[in-house]
């Protein structure tokens, strides 16, 4: 059976994504359908960078905001199966489905029908339910990291000690399987070879058509053309801290306060929130909360008032940079592999939005230009991006052997061993690693009267 086809819009925070669907859908007789894990929520509209109604143009906007606070957290197995039932309503009625988000985990796990292990471990079980049937799931990241090590300690020195979500989801998976999470893995990668087609991942991909459907067993749930909205990270910086201070304007505190107020009500009603999970684990709410919940206090001058507001301000740069990274690593390193091995980079089109204040308008038009050829089957055109740099974008980067380290000494923990080798070379651990001078063991001070000078002996 042909394949459903939808367009999906990838690529990291402040690339104009939401725009950009918006454009399409009104070109193309579309719907949105939400794919940004902390945008389903209810609540902080800035902070998650919900697209304002007033932007979105009356095209309708599925699986945005429809989760309340005190409803439970989606596992993404159950946004999966809500996402395509979206799709396939859309389709149903005629129209172009068009799947935007930055969460790529979420966007990688609709395409693929073998991204997740079937039906999602503790699937149907609340957060609550789930505690209290394996109580280590409750327990600090640093207890669950230790149950791992014992259970399966392969897969426990892949994560660093502080990802909680990584550590909870093996346990998950273990107490659910019965099964060690690190041969569960090996299951589903010996599942997928059965697709490697030996395709070369440099190939002439961005001027070729989508291919038929019915060419290649595949585990692509969909026939989609998905746009990468490509922006060089060093350029990038600049405008997403532009952005946050936009955000902060636009009322970003007024709003983490009012979420804090949320949580005080909670508390004083004897119910507890987990803020591990969910929109409390939103960009710009945790940074400003120790500020928020300082602002609360009585005893505080307003000089630090000012000095926490503007810490919080940079430590939301500062993780919103490092999110916009850990995006396009997850597009390189992850979901341009799923798409080689299935044989479908031809399904991927590669936009330039280094430069948004000049190029939306192109983006737009190209992004349009391709739309309409993947309609109609007809080739895609060309990419913005020069062949060298697609290249360069689409040859995986060399990934060293994951595995946790602890340095003692400097009290930090490496995942690879490029990063080991760089900390032992570092002016940091070189510090630390030198043995203390006893400088008064080696010049021992005298009594202090013995070494006062006798006037009387001149």
């Amino acid at each position: 059976m042909t394949r459903l086809r939808l367009v999906v819009i990838v690529g990291t925070t402040g690339v104009g994504k939401s725009q950009l669907a918006v454009a399409l859908a009104e070109k193309y007789n579309g719907e949105v359908i939400n794919g940004d894990t902390l945008q389903i929520y209810d609540g902080l509209p800035i902070a998650t960078n919900k697209l304002p109604i007033a932007e979105r143009k009356s095209i309708p906007h599925h699986l945005l905001g429809c989760i309340r606070l005190e409803e439970e957290t989606w596992a993404v197995g159950k946004y999966v199966r809500s996402a395509t039932a979206v799709i396939e309503d859309v389709i149903a009625r005629g129209k172009l489905p068009i799947v935007v988000g930055g969460t790529h985990y979420y966007t990688q796990s609709l395409l693929f029908e073998d991204s997740l292990i079937q039906n999602g471990p503790t699937e149907g079980l609340t957060a609550e339910a789930q505690e209290k049937r394996w109580p280590i799931l409750g327990a600090s990241p640093k207890e669950m990291l230790e149950r791992l090590r014992l259970v399966d300690p392969e897969i426990a020195a892949r994560w660093h000690p502080n990802d909680m979500r990584k550590i909870r989801h093996s346990l998950e998976v273990y107490f659910t399987s019965g099964k060690k999470p690190s041969d569960v893995y090996r299951e589903q990668q010996r599942a997928r070879s059965k697709y490697l087609p030996g395709h070369d991942i440099v190939s002439e991909n961005t001027g070729r058509g989508i291919k038929d459907a019915g060419q290649s067993a595949s585990p692509l749930r969909f026939n989609p053309l998905i746009l990468w909205i490509h922006a060089d990270l060093d350029k990038l910086s600049s405008r997403l801290d532009e952005r946050v201070d936009q955000m902060v304007d636009a009322g970003l505190i007024d709003e983490v306060q009012s979420m804090f107020g949320h949580l005080q009500a909670q508390k004083r009603s004897g119910k507890s929130v987990d803020q591990s999970r969910g929109v409390w684990t939103a960009i710009g709410f945790k940074e400003l909360l120790p500020y928020v919940s300082a602002c609360a206090g009585a005893e505080i001058t307003v000089r630090k008032l000012e000095e926490s507001k503007k810490q919080a301000i940079e430590l939301t740069k500062t993780s919103t940079r490092q999110y916009a990274k850990r995006q396009q690593r997850w597009i390189r390193g992850k979901l341009l592999r799923a798409l080689q091995e299935n044989d479908a980079l031809e399904n991927l089109m590669i936009l330039d939005g280094t430069e948004l204040s000049q190029r939306l308008q192109n983006v737009q038009e190209i992004a349009g230009d391709a739309v309409h050829a993947f309609l109609k089957g007809d080739p895609l055109p060309k990419s913005t991006l020069l062949p060298t740099l697609i290249k360069d974008i689409l040859v995986p980067k060399a990934k060293g052997h994951i595995k946790a380290r602890y340095c003692d000494m400097c009290k930090i923990t490496m995942m690879t061993q490029q990063e080991w080798d760089a900390h032992l070379r570092s002016k940091k651990h070189r510090k630390a690693s030198r043995i203390p001078v006893d400088w008064q063991a080696l010049y021992p001070r005298a009594d202090h009267e013995d070494n006062l000078p006798n006037h009387d002996d001149r």
